[in-house]
């Protein structure tokens, strides 16, 4: 008598059995579907994952605290709050262009992590005021009007990116950088203030200078790397 009411009571709590419905598509609901490598695996068609090719480009950045690899944190700071006012402005007059072009390069930076936001919608969202949705589609747009994939740079183009911008944005803020990474090489793009003349120069030297404190970091690190490696 005990174990039928037991029983009873469970079912109950259970409640009636739910369907599980099929989307549109024809996956069903809150199934996501495995990566194509891992989907072969589980399906038998081969028998031994092979390893993913590590990412081009990555920095090892050594340090506890930092935001966003090879930049100091100050100097993504920099360019997160100069970024977010332009963008912010660029919203307020009703200048998609520019706000799709913002929106499109936060992604290819990544710029959250300056301030430690926890992703590209949050930051559209939460940060910037702009419904997530709307902001994916401005980016998108941008992006293929660039021809330039919307996910993030290498570590390597993002730190020069942003620490050249840095530069840029204490030295020179009339001029402004951009960088592009395909077939295996990075383009950087640099619009300078045709005069005064030395405004010009002032601005390449101050990327310059802001590439030659990334090569000292790296030549830093990769030391440090050295010596703990087992003789």
């Amino acid at each position: 008598m005990v174990a039928r009411r037991r029983k009873r009571e469970a079912s109950a709590l259970q409640g009636p059995p739910s369907v599980l419905r099929r989307r549109s598509d024809g996956t069903r609901g809150g199934m996501r579907k495995l990566p194509a490598d891992l989907e072969d695996l589980a399906s038998g068609r081969r028998d031994v994952l092979r390893p993913r090719r590590k990412p081009r480009g990555r920095i090892g950045d050594s340090r506890v605290a930092g935001l966003v690899p090879g930049v100091a944190n100050h100097e993504a700071r920099r360019v997160y709050d100069a970024r977010l006012e332009r963008a912010g402005a660029a919203n307020a007059d009703g200048d998609e262009t520019t706000l799709a072009g913002l929106l499109c390069e936060a992604v290819l930076l990544g710029l959250w992590r300056a301030r430690a936001v926890t992703g590209f919608e949050a930051l559209a969202q939460d940060v910037m005021g702009i419904d997530a949705g709307r902001a994916q589609v401005l980016a998108e747009a941008a992006a293929a009007q660039r021809g330039v994939v919307l996910e993030r740079l290498p570590d390597i183009a993002v730190a020069l990116w942003m620490r050249g911008e840095a530069a840029l944005l204490d030295r020179c803020p009339e001029a402004s950088l951009r960088v592009n990474v395909a077939n295996e090489r990075i383009a950087l793009h640099l619009d300078l203030p045709l005069a005064p003349v030395e405004r010009a120069t002032e601005a390449v030297s101050a990327v310059g200078r802001a590439a030659g404190g990334l090569g000292r970091v790296l030549e830093t690190q990769q030391g440090e790397r050295l010596q703990r490696k087992p003789s």
